[in-house]
């Protein structure tokens, strides 16, 4: 049973059930968090009873402070740094009431700059984007904002910002209002894992650096929602009939699997993981030179590697997809490009843009050589029907007997020296149930 129709948002508001709103602010247990000591950074959700979240406006805002320093020239210009607020959050995780997991987003950062380039266009990254959450206006990350670092040669408060951006979650994806006050226990809450200050930041040169970061008054604000008693009863009577199972609520996560391509690696290479939700609509694969994850002068969320590839297919359940493998090369990029724009749905759509560019330095889609920076990304759409006339519907690949897929690129020349990291992010639904003794979990 899919979420009663009062409550959706694509109900009319002249037929809906009268409410009050309020704006409500979620504050980290701590007041500042760093990821040497404490990188973990709690939110929890108190919500009033009978209360539901409205997640569709939702912000995530903190203070961030640059402690990094150049031990050597204690230089505040040579220790600044670059960055965006989602490069700071290494994981997010969703607990429930009881303190369960039910949703796990890993290498968030990674992922979320992917989206960004291939969903976001160069207007709204300058006017709105880089306003909010920093980074840079036009996709570039060596054009985000520096900020300054420690003027001494160890590591001091220094630059300070304040960023606010979205948060990229099934749970929070604000499709539907959540009725998180009819949960028995303690209060949900959100965890951000903060990332390691030689990923999260690019500091802005080369040589004796010691990287460092905080933030402070990490908040969340959101719209709770109170319904009058009628509309409260009614909706009871429908947990009730829901037994068990609960209703339920179908959103989009992300299931992130890792693994590597060995040095000098030519031709073409295996890459087995594990993935197996129950509807996944599309698989991305990333490259990374290994060693440029945890090196400060690079930006290696913002930017991937090409890494020799020529071509690439992808085997589930001993099945080759697609038939045919999908052919990349510098002189032929079109066919890659369209295979992530069909993943996301934009093929032919007019109304999207990305902040990817045929040629400029960091923002080209693909180069071949393992060393120069591009954003390509591998894709593969998976069986995709239209479910939004009807969200109890699933719309992807069932993989869940799928055992071990594989990830097969073709390598045109050595991959280089160092090996190469590969992320694999599948999208797939997320089914959040809410049951009548106050339970909520999740199904992917």
């Amino acid at each position: 049973m899919s979420t009663p129709d009062q409550v959706k948002f694509s109900t009319n508001p002249v037929e809906g059930t009268s409410a009050e709103s309020e704006l409500v602010i979620f504050r980290s247990e701590l007041p500042s968090y760093n990821p040497d000591s404490n990188k973990f950074v709690r939110i929890n959700l108190p919500v009033a009873d009978k209360a539901w979240i409205d997640w569709g406006d939702t912000t995530l805002s903190l203070k961030l402070t640059n402690r990094s320093a150049d031990t050597s020239s204690a230089s505040a210009s040579n220790a600044s740094v670059r960055t965006q607020l989602s490069n700071l959050i290494r994981s997010v995780s969703i607990l429930n009431s009881q303190g369960e997991q039910i949703e796990y987003v890993n290498n968030y950062n990674l992922i979320s700059n992917i989206m960004d380039d291939y969903s976001m266009g160069t207007d709204h990254k300058a006017s709105v984007e880089q306003i909010l959450a920093g980074g840079s206006p036009d996709g570039d990350p060596a054009n985000a904002v520096l900020i300054a670092g420690s003027a001494t040669t160890s590591q001091a408060d220094s630059g300070v910002i304040t960023l606010t951006d979205r948060l990229m979650t099934g749970f929070t994806s604000g499709q539907y209002l959540l009725p998180l006050g009819y949960l028995v226990g303690q209060a949900c809450a959100i965890v951000l894992e903060l990332e390691d200050p030689n990923t999260a930041l690019a500091v802005a040169h080369a040589g004796n650096k010691s990287m460092s970061y905080k933030v402070e008054n990490v908040e969340l604000r959101a719209k709770q929602i109170r319904f009058n008693a009628v509309f409260n009863q009614s909706f009871e009577r429908t947990l009730a009939e829901a037994g068990n199972v609960g209703i339920n609520y179908i959103t989009e996560s992300f299931i992130h699997n890792q693994n590597s391509i060995p040095a000098a690696s030519v031709s073409t290479v295996n890459i087995p993981f594990s993935c197996n939700p129950r509807s996944a609509k599309y698989i991305l694969a990333c490259h990374r030179i290994e060693t440029d994850v945890t090196n400060s002068v690079k930006y290696s969320l913002g930017i991937r590697s090409g890494s020799q590839i020529q071509d690439y297919k992808f085997e589930i359940q001993g099945k080759q997809y697609p038939s045919q493998p999908i052919k990349v090369a510098d002189d032929n990029v079109s066919q890659a490009f369209s295979q992530v724009l069909d993943c996301l749905g934009q093929i032919g759509a007019l109304n999207h843009s990305t902040l990817i560019s045929r040629g400029d330095t960091n923002t080209l889609f693909f180069q071949r050589a393992s060393a120069t920076a591009c954003k390509f990304v591998a894709g593969l759409p998976l069986e995709d029907f239209n479910s939004a006339t009807n969200p109890s519907v699933y719309s992807g690949m069932n993989l869940t007997t799928a055992g071990q897929l594989s990830y097969q690129p073709n390598f045109a020349a050595t991959v280089g020296s160092t090996a190469i990291r590969v992320d694999f992010f599948t999208s797939c639904d997320m089914s959040i149930h809410f049951t009548l003794d106050g339970r909520m979990y999740s199904v992917r």
